[in-house]
């Protein structure tokens, strides 16, 4: 049994890590086909709509991959309860869950059941496991569970809190103490008080442009040198990098800022990955041994020449639609036009024949 922490949702890092992650899995492509004999046949049935438009009604698919892959990244394991019809011949949704703790067992009769106490209201349910959607990460240790990033990264993070706070203290004290005034003259403390917030109004304030303060014989101002101490960025810099590492993942990649080639490798390292992972699990969870041995499974794609350059696409579309593997307006959408009217038809370059049939 697990109990989530929590301390990784609190981490900016780890927390711009989730979303960079999240926000890529999201924009995985969820196909229902068939593949047997005579090809593959992408489905439009009721299952393919759910999983392209909205598979829970709270949810878009975008959000709800979105929540797997981000509570994957926090914990290591990211889950989703499928609901059926009174029959169970339909499903009619399946349910993103967020949990503060879970245990996955097996009864004496082989039974697998996923059990967890749910975030959004506190109560515990439990579910016959092949109704759950289950993404693991760093499935090494448990037999059910991935490999929580709690203990991995403990030290790192509180070690980087800890460079957070060293870096609050020296802002505070760039903001204390700067002088003291001295009194000749005996006075009380709530005069001397009062005399102190006169002088700050009258000298140190926007207001005393000049930079110059007029002091009789009963007051001294006495200046508290202070010497800056340098922000410790080289620290922060090194336990962020840590952190990126253990998720394989680099500051370009969450600010925005990288290359064609680099999204590449973070696309195969990271997202690919999860596509694999997110395919045969919703293709063994929704689909009975009949249905698979058929040859229906589900697939998430993404199209990755939206990342390339503006030239890669344009000679990758070019040679595609030449050779009739995409239409018009797929070639369109690659170079960021609109849709046109009788634009899905696909088109064959008159410059290839086959290689044991050149007759005219």
């Amino acid at each position: 049994e697990y109990a989530t922490s929590g301390n990784l949702r609190e981490n900016a890092t780890v927390a711009g890590i989730a979303n960079a992650i999240a926000t890529n899995v999201a924009k995985l492509s969820p196909q229902v086909i068939r593949k047997d004999a005579r090809g593959i046949t992408v489905k439009n049935d009721r299952l393919s709509r759910l999983l392209n438009i909205r598979p829970c009604p709270e949810a878009s698919t975008f959000d709800f991959l979105y929540r797997l892959a981000a509570d994957a990244v926090f914990n290591s394991n990211g889950f989703a309860v499928i609901f059926y019809n009174d029959d169970f011949t339909e499903v009619l949704r399946i349910q993103p869950v967020t949990v503060r703790s879970h245990q996955i067992f097996e009864d004496e009769a082989g039974n697998i059941f996923f059990r967890f106490v749910w975030d959004y209201d506190g109560l515990e349910y439990t579910v016959p496991y092949q109704f759950v959607i289950h993404l693991k990460a760093r499935y090494n240790k448990k037999r059910f569970l991935g490999t929580s990033p709690d203990h991995d990264l403990k030290n790192t993070v509180e070690l980087l809190e800890t460079t957070y706070d060293g870096i609050k203290n020296v802002i505070r004290n760039s903001a204390s103490l700067r002088g003291y005034l001295k009194y000749n003259n005996f006075i009380d403390d709530d005069e001397l008080k009062e005399k102190v917030r006169e002088f700050q109004r009258a000298y140190m304030s926007a207001e005393n442009e000049g930079g110059i303060a007029g002091l009789d014989n009963e007051l001294e101002f006495k200046e508290i040198s202070q010497q800056p101490r340098p922000i410790p960025t080289q620290q922060v810099a090194f336990f962020r990098d840590d952190i990126c590492r253990y998720y394989n993942i680099n500051e370009k990649i969450l600010t925005g800022a990288y290359t064609e080639a680099e999204w590449n490798s973070f696309y195969e390292a990271v997202i690919e990955p999860i596509a694999i992972q997110l395919s045969l699990e919703f293709t063994f969870k929704l689909f009975t041994e009949r249905e698979r041995g058929f040859g229906n499974k589900i697939v998430f794609t993404a199209n990755r020449l939206q990342y390339a350059t503006l030239q890669t696409r344009a000679t990758i579309g070019k040679d595609l639609f030449d050779r009739g593997v995409i239409s018009i307006n797929e070639y369109r959408e690659f170079m960021y036009l609109p849709q046109i009217e009788g634009g899905d038809v696909r088109m064959v370059s008159l410059n290839f024949v086959k290689t044991d049939d050149q007759t005219l």
